[in-house]
């Protein structure tokens, strides 16, 4: 009898470790979930306080009443200082480190981003703010050319198909800007700047141990150089000024490092999903401040523009593509 219960409370003893154990797994996976949930709830909600932040980029661009070269000056000099803050206040040991990584490639890609900055800035004094913003937009589609064309990467048809609507839609939103004094050079130039930037985005892809706030400060000050023989520096008003300091040491560094670190926590369509944002916002906030209001072919190329890559994003979220892990330093 005394064998027969130790058998028992050992088959006992068995059981109730072997419901821990199943306990314990579930908790373990409980957490994970929660963990994953959590990390994903944090990249969205980074990404969305970036696009809120930079959204009235545009706005304040408008406001600002001093000249073309003198704005961009001021704005890349101011941009570039905004950037080093950043660098300095996360990484304080490591600043040079991380401007070291600017060699070689990281060059280009520090031209990318000066000619991205002299492109838009052009863009937005010469046509809408909401022609700019939508062509902008596509700058996901040209980096997908460009990885075809450089990184040998496989285009989906669903990009084509994409690329082709999204064509479409910029050709409508131009055809409203002929009649317009330097409208259709606006429109232009926003398409050089999203070709600019998505040549950026390729480099940080293609070289993902470069620093891209470090690239970013050096584009600023690249840029203020190049421009300073047809600026005008300490001719910019007061009130001007005001805008380019909340614009060059807040609004574009914070904004901008958000946007960056966000997509590390959260898929790159979904991420893309959430600058779409930036394309309603912008406009948004220029035609409430300022009344400027989008003309029809705007309304209707923009629609165009806008619903297609919504919805190329949200077939990528739904039907993802086994994709490289390359983490990009920040």
């Amino acid at each position: 009898m005394p064998k027969l219960e130790e058998g028992r409370n050992d088959c006992a003893l068995a059981e109730c470790f072997k419901r821990l154990k199943k306990c314990g797994r579930f908790w373990r996976k409980e957490h994970k979930i929660r963990e994953m949930k959590s990390t994903h709830a944090k990249g969205l909600l980074i990404t969305a306080c970036g696009v809120l932040i930079i959204s009235p980029d545009g706005l304040l661009t408008r406001l600002i009443q001093t000249d073309y070269w003198t704005m961009i000056f001021w704005r890349a000099l101011l941009l570039s200082f905004g950037m080093w803050l950043v660098i300095s206040l996360t990484w304080p040991n490591r600043v040079w480190q991380q401007y070291k990584t600017i060699r070689g490639p990281g060059l280009l890609m520090v031209a990318a981003y000066s000619m991205g900055t002299i492109s838009f800035i052009y863009a937005i004094t010469h046509t809408s703010v909401a022609n700019t913003l939508v062509i902008l937009s596509t700058t996901p589609l040209f980096a997908a050319i460009i990885s075809r064309l450089w990184l040998h990467e496989k285009i989906h048809a669903r990009i084509v198909i994409a690329i082709l609507l999204v064509s479409c839609g910029i050709a409508v939103i131009a055809s409203g800007s002929i009649d317009r004094p330097g409208g259709l050079s606006g429109d232009i130039a926003a398409l050089f700047g999203s070709f600019f930037l998505a040549s950026g985005f390729s480099f940080v892809r293609r070289f993902p141990g470069i620093s891209t706030i470090s690239a970013i400060s050096c584009s600023g000050f690249l840029t203020a150089v190049l421009v300073l023989p047809l600026a005008m520096p300490f001719s910019v008003s007061q009130s001007d000024m005001g805008y380019l300091l909340i614009m060059g040491l807040y609004m574009l560094p914070i904004g901008s490092t958000l946007m960056y670190l966000g997509p590390r926590y959260i898929p790159a369509a979904e991420a893309g999903l959430l600058l779409l944002l930036e394309s309603i916002l912008g406009p948004l906030w220029v035609w409430i401040a300022l009344g400027e209001e989008p003309t029809s072919n705007t309304l209707i190329g923009g629609a165009i523009v806008i619903s297609t890559l919504a919805i190329n994003t949200v077939w990528a979220l739904r039907y993802p593509q086994p994709k490289p892990v390359a983490q990009p330093a920040l």
